[in-house]
C-alpha cells in the first residue's frame, strides 16, 4: 500500500502501523486505569467522587475535544497534530505517574484526555485521506483490529501491571510505562508519517477571519458536555437539569454553523456532508451498534457477578471472546468481492442481534459454565466487527476527502456520546427492574437484552436503507463518480476546485480553493 500526499509517496503501511500504535494505546489507557482505580483510591485516599471524576475526566476532555482536534488536522496537517498528541500524551502520562495528590491525577487524566483527541482523530483522517478503494478497507481492518486488541490487552494487563508492583511502583506503573513506548511511537512518527498538505495550502482558504468559528466551537463543547456530564457524574441530583439545556444548545449550534457556512466561512462542525441520504443512514446504523455495545459490556459485567457470582478477575476475561470477535471481522471487508461487501453492515446487525436475543436464553452459571454465553458473544462481537468496519467504509466512501475532518469528529464525538447514553439508559432500566420484587437479577438481563435487541434490529434496518441509497458501481472509478453525483445533489460541488462567493466581494475577488484530498 502505497500513499501520495502532496505529491509524494510514502510507506502507507509503516505510516498506518504509527497511526493505530497511537490509536491502541489510547483504548489501552481507557481500560487500564478502570481496572487501577482500587489501587489508586488507597494509596492517594481519594473519595469516591474524586475517583469518579478521575475516571470520567479522560473520557469528558477527550468528547469536548474531538471536533476541534479533527479541524486542527485539517489546517495543520495529520502528521503535525499526532506527533502533537503523542508528545502530549507523554507529558500527561508522566504528570500522572509523578502525581502525589488527587488534583495533580485529575489534571493530568485531562491532558490525556486531550491527547487522546489529538491522536484518535486523526487516525480516521490519516485513512480517509491516505487510502483508497481496496486499500481503505483493509486499512479500515486493522483498524478494527487495533480498537479490539487495545480493549482486550487494556482488561488483561490492568490488574496485571498493578500486581507485579515493578520496581515498587504499584499503580503509578499504568502510567509510567507508557512513556517509553510513547516516546519511541513519536520518533517513529517523525521519520515513518508522511509530510501531509494541510487543507488550503497555496489558497486563500484558511486564511479568513470567518475560519475561527470560535461560538460554534463554544457551543459544540457546550453541548456535548450537556449530555456527557449528567449521565457520567451522579452527584448533586440538580446536574441532571443540564440535559434540558442540550436541545436548546443543538439547535442554536445548528443555526451558528449554517449562518458560518453562509457566510463562506469553516463551522466548527460542518453539516454539509453529513446531508447525503448514505451518510445519515450510515451514522444511525453506526451510532446505534455503538450504543448497544458499550452498554452490554457494563450490564455484562454486573450479570456475570451479581447473579453468575463469578470473581472480577474472570468476569473480566469473558468479554475478551467478544473483544477478539469483533477483531476477526475486520480483515474480512478486505477480502470480501464488492457485492458482500455491501451486505456487510446488515449481516453484522442481524448478528449483533441474534448474540442479544441469545444472551439470556442460553445456560450458563453453577453446573453448565460459561462457555454457551461466551459462544454468543463471539458472534456478537464478530457481526459489531462487520457492521462497524463496513459502515466506516461506506461513510468514507461516501464522503469527499476534504470533509474528513468533519466525519472523523462526528464519528467519534458521536461513538462518546451514545456509549455514556447508552450505559446510563440501559443501567438504570437494569438496576430498577433488579431490585423489583416483581421482577429480580434474571428478568433484568433478560429484558436489557430484549431491548440491546430492539436496537439493533432498527439498526439492521437503518443498514438496510444504506444499502438502498449507496449506488452499486462497477469499479473504484464508478464509485467516485457516484459519490461526487450524490454530493452535487445535495447543493456540493464534486470538482476538484470550487469557486467561492464572499459577501461584500466582487467578482474579480473570488477565490478559487483546491480539494486538500
Amino acid at each position: 500500500m502505497q500513499a501520495t500526499t502532496g505529491g509524494r509517496t510514502g510507506p502507507s503501511g509503516m505510516a498506518l502501523l504509527v497511526l493505530l500504535i497511537g490509536q491502541a494505546m489510547a483504548n489501552i489507557d481507557l481500560a487500564i486505569v478502570n481496572l487501577a482505580a482500587p489501587a489508586i483510591s488507597v494509596d492517594l485516599g481519594v473519595s469516591s467522587s474524586e475517583l469518579t471524576l478521575m475516571i470520567t475526566a479522560y473520557a469528558l476532555c477527550s468528547a469536548v475535544l474531538i471536533a476541534p482536534a479533527a479541524r486542527l488536522g485539517e489546517h495543520h496537517g495529520v502528521r503535525r497534530v499526532y506527533l502533537w498528541g503523542l508528545a502530549l500524551f507523554t507529558l500527561a502520562s508522566l504528570a500522572c505517574g509523578l502525581a502525589t495528590s488527587a488534583g495533580v491525577l485529575i489534571a493530568g487524566r485531562c491532558l490525556q484526555g486531550a491527547a487522546t483527541s489529538l491522536m484518535t482523530t486523526q487516525v480516521l483522517v490519516g485513512i480517509h485521506r491516505w487510502f483508497t478503494g481496496p486499500d481503505r478497507a483493509r486499512a479500515l481492518g486493522w483498524n478494527a483490529v487495533t480498537l479490539s486488541g487495545g480493549a482486550a490487552l487494556g482488561q488483561v494487563l490492568g490488574g496485571t501491571i498493578v500486581s507485579a508492583d515493578l520496581l515498587g511502583t504499584g499503580w503509578r506503573a499504568v502510567f509510567l510505562l507508557n512513556v517509553p513506548i510513547v516516546a519511541l511511537v513519536l520518533l517513529l512518527g517523525l521519520v515513518l508519517l508522511p509530510h501531509d498538505r494541510p487543507a488550503g495550502t497555496g489558497t486563500r482558504e484558511g486564511t479568513g477571519r470567518g475560519d475561527n468559528d470560535i461560538p460554534g466551537t463554544v457551543l459544540l463543547a457546550a453541548a456535548t458536555l450537556a449530555v456527557l456530564i449528567p449521565l457520567s457524574v451522579t452527584h448533586p441530583d440538580w446536574i441532571r437539569l443540564l440535559l434540558l439545556a442540550a436541545v436548546p444548545l443543538a439547535a442554536q449550534l445548528v443555526r451558528t454553523e449554517r449562518g458560518v457556512i453562509a457566510r463562506g466561512g469553516k463551522p466548527a462542525l460542518d453539516l454539509r456532508p453529513l446531508g447525503a441520504p448514505t451518510v445519515r443512514w450510515s451514522l444511525a446504523a453506526y451510532a446505534g451498534t455503538t450504543l448497544t455495545y458499550i452498554a452490554m459490556l457494563y450490564l455484562l459485567s454486573l450479570h456475570l457477578q451479581e447473579v453468575l457470582k463469578l470473581p472480577a478477575w474472570q468476569a473480566g476475561l469473558v468479554p475478551l471472546g467478544w473483544v477478539c470477535a469483533f477483531g476477526l471481522a475486520g480483515p474480512v471487508l478486505g477480502r470480501a468481492p464488492r457485492t458482500v461487501v455491501r451486505l456487510l453492515p446488515f449481516i453484522g446487525c442481524v448478528l449483533l442481534t441474534a448474540a442479544y436475543g441469545l444472551a439470556p436464553v442460553v445456560p450458563a452459571g453453577a453446573g453448565t459454565g460459561i462457555w454457551p454465553l461466551t459462544a454468543v458473544l463471539c458472534v456478537g462481537g464478530f457481526g459489531l466487527g462487520l457492521a462497524h468496519t463496513a459502515l466506516l467504509n461506506v461513510l468514507t466512501s461516501a464522503v469527499p476527502p476534504r470533509y474528513a475532518a468533519t466525519l472523523s469528529g462526528t464519528v467519534n464525538t458521536l461513538s462518546t456520546v451514545v456509549g455514556v447514553t447508552g450505559v446510563a439508559l440501559f443501567g438504570a432500566v437494569y438496576s430498577w427492574l433488579g431490585r423489583s420484587a416483581w421482577a429480580g437479577p434474571t428478568a433484568a438481563w433478560a429484558c436489557s437484552c430484549a431491548g440491546l435487541a430492539l436496537v439493533s434490529a432498527l439498526c439492521a434496518l437503518a443498514a438496510l436503507c444504506t444499502m438502498a441509497t449507496t449506488p452499486a458501481p462497477a469499479s473504484e472509478a464508478a464509485a467516485t463518480a457516484a459519490a461526487a453525483a450524490v454530493f452535487t445533489s445535495e447543493g456540493y460541488s464534486g470538482d476538484t476546485t470550487r469557486t467561492v462567493d464572499r459577501p461584500g466581494r466582487s467578482p474579480d475577488e473570488r477565490t478559487t480553493k483546491d480539494d486538500p484530498s
